[in-house]
């Protein structure tokens, strides 16, 4: 669809040529996040950032998972001994099954197995075997409407919470973009679709009742939360998203929360987060103008 590749935002005079707006990474300001984000490690009381009681997923806005995933956005790598020793930590948690529990006792559910996925496809073990049994265990779960759900969630309240919950099938999809070979395959096909389709209802939506509403479309980052951004960032690594009028809209939606620069205003970042430069409140980032920048180059080509 031609439309999905018009240049939707405002393109603003950050570049060099004055009339594009180009995205610079600058390696010295990752690497000083990176280094403020390690000093944090213990805070919780455990290991890489997780709880005392070794929960990888609480406190919610500040815990292992989250972390794992803003250190790969900012581009650390398998390579780093950091990055090396977060994963052993994170597989720690996988069962034998393949699916990731959150703490030593949690069940297995496909949100925290889609976002340990996530994060370890961005530090670049997306290929390790043990990954290979993770993305065989989520895709196996996948529900009858094309997205993921809780199992544990009771059925037959109604059609709406029996359906699968948007911000879970986003996690999904976010890991899934990791694989080429599952990316293009028929799993990933009818959960763009659910969440395209999830963008005209904008109801609230399955065991957790993920809706669509003033919530959603403010900007966040750190992903703490199923947001706008977040729902464009993973949609734009599929073809079948960028081609819909669904996706083009929603990409548009982003030129509402930008400034006279072109630049994404970070309006409700996590207060844990604050204290870093890239998640500030009402104001533009650095780390999100990369993040916008790769969603422009796909989309826009």
């Amino acid at each position: 669809m031609a439309a999905a590749r018009l240049a939707l935002l405002p393109r603003g005079n950050l570049g060099p040529q004055g009339g594009t707006l180009t995205y610079v990474t600058d390696p010295r300001a990752n690497a000083k996040a990176v280094e403020a984000l390690n000093r944090r490690q213990d805070e919780n009381g455990g290991e890489f950032w997780s709880r005392a009681d070794g929960s990888i997923h609480a406190p919610i806005g500040f815990c292992t998972l989250l972390a794992m995933n803003v250190l790969g956005d900012l581009g650390l790598s398998a390579r780093d001994p950091v990055a090396a020793g977060l994963a052993e930590f994170v597989f720690t948690y996988q069962n034998d099954d393949g699916s990731f529990r959150y703490t030593p006792q949690s069940t297995r559910l496909p949100c925290i197995t889609g976002q340990a996925l996530a994060g370890l496809g961005r530090l670049g073990f997306a290929r390790d075997p043990r990954s290979d049994a993770a993305f065989d265990w989520l895709v196996s779960g996948q529900w009858n409407d094309g997205g993921w759900r809780c199992p544990t969630a009771k059925l037959g309240k109604s059609a709406a919470s029996d359906a699968s919950n948007p911000g879970t099938t986003l996690f999904a999809l976010d890991a899934l973009r990791f694989r080429p070979d599952l990316r293009r395959s028929d799993v990933t096909g009818p959960a763009v679709e659910a969440l395209l389709s999830h963008w005209e209802t904008r109801a609230p939506r399955g065991p957790c009742e993920f809706g669509i509403g003033t919530r959603f479309r403010r900007i966040e980052y750190p992903f703490v939360h199923y947001n706008l951004f977040y729902y464009v960032l993973v949609l734009s690594y599929y073809e079948a998203a960028r081609a819909d009028a669904r996706f083009a809209a929603a990409y548009q939606g982003l030129s509402e929360h930008v400034d006279d620069r072109g630049r994404l205003i970070v309006a409700n970042p996590h207060r844990s987060w604050r204290q870093h430069d890239f998640a500030r409140a009402n104001q533009p980032s650095w780390l999100v103008d990369e993040l916008l920048g790769g969603i422009r180059a796909r989309v826009e080509g």
